[in-house]
């Protein structure tokens, strides 16, 4: 499984672009980074998409989609619909956000010209996705939002991402399930309100021995024993960890 970061950084922080990867050029988590320009200078292309998760209705995680809706209906008029899927109120939210971004008018046409399956979902959704079987575990972040954390199953391989969460049962069960977590660090010194911190994802690290961290949504960028800190740009070929 390829994993490839797009945005690490934290909603207000300078340390990266916002929540945005891709995995196997194919399946993109979260599209707050600007996608469009990213991918092309990573070496992928909008019309291989085929499958975007949005984890939570925050800016720093869907407010890039409608300009990768309308860029691929512009550039890419022949490529297969795309599904969408992601929490409660997620297809409402989409065409507001398209209609305010590119004018009610254009906005209208990208939906005609591309169209799009927006699917909302809930805790322990489950479904094979070409090669990846996909779940949705309910996170808890914004008592106004519907979040979701996904596990990601491919080749004997698989990815866990957090989305934005506080310390809760999700997290939890979502990091004692998977060889790698692509989780969030927005905090260092301190708690960090609806947000994971250095102390609590350490307490995730002890409790999930045979997962491999991978840190992102960064509001600094400092060292933490035993976990790799994800970086714009960064690709990882994922396997799964040694047993033994």
């Amino acid at each position: 499984m390829e994993l490839a970061i797009l945005g690490s950084g934290a909603a207000f922080a300078d340390t990266g672009h916002q929540a945005g990867y891709l995995v196997d050029s194919r399946l993109l988590l979260d599209c707050g980074a600007p996608a469009t320009v990213l991918l092309p200078r990573m070496g992928f292309s909008l019309s291989e998409l085929e499958t975007i998760l949005i984890s939570h209705l925050h800016g720093d995680h869907i407010g890039q989609l409608p300009t990768l809706l309308a860029a691929r209906a512009v550039r890419f008029p022949d490529s297969p619909p795309l599904r969408v899927i992601g929490p409660r109120g997620l297809g409402d939210h989409l065409h507001l956000l398209g209609c305010l971004n590119l004018g009610e008018r254009f906005w209208k046409e990208v939906e005609v010209r591309s169209p799009v399956e927006v699917l909302s979902v809930e805790d322990r959704y489950r479904e094979q996705i070409g090669d990846h079987l996909v779940e949705a575990f309910e996170v808890e972040h914004s008592e106004q939002l519907h979040c979701l954390a996904y596990r990601i199953e491919s080749g004997g391989v698989s990815l866990g991402y957090s989305g934005d969460t506080t310390y809760c049962p999700g997290i939890r069960r979502l990091a004692g399930s998977v060889d790698h977590l692509l989780c969030e660090c927005t905090g260092w010194s301190g708690p960090a309100p609806i947000h994971l911190w250095k102390e609590e994802v350490e307490q995730l690290m002890a409790e999930a021995p045979r997962a491999n961290f991978i840190l992102t949504h960064l509001g600094e960028r400092r060292p933490v024993r035993g976990a790799i800190l994800a970086s714009d740009g960064l690709r990882f070929n994922l396997r799964p960890p040694a047993r033994g």
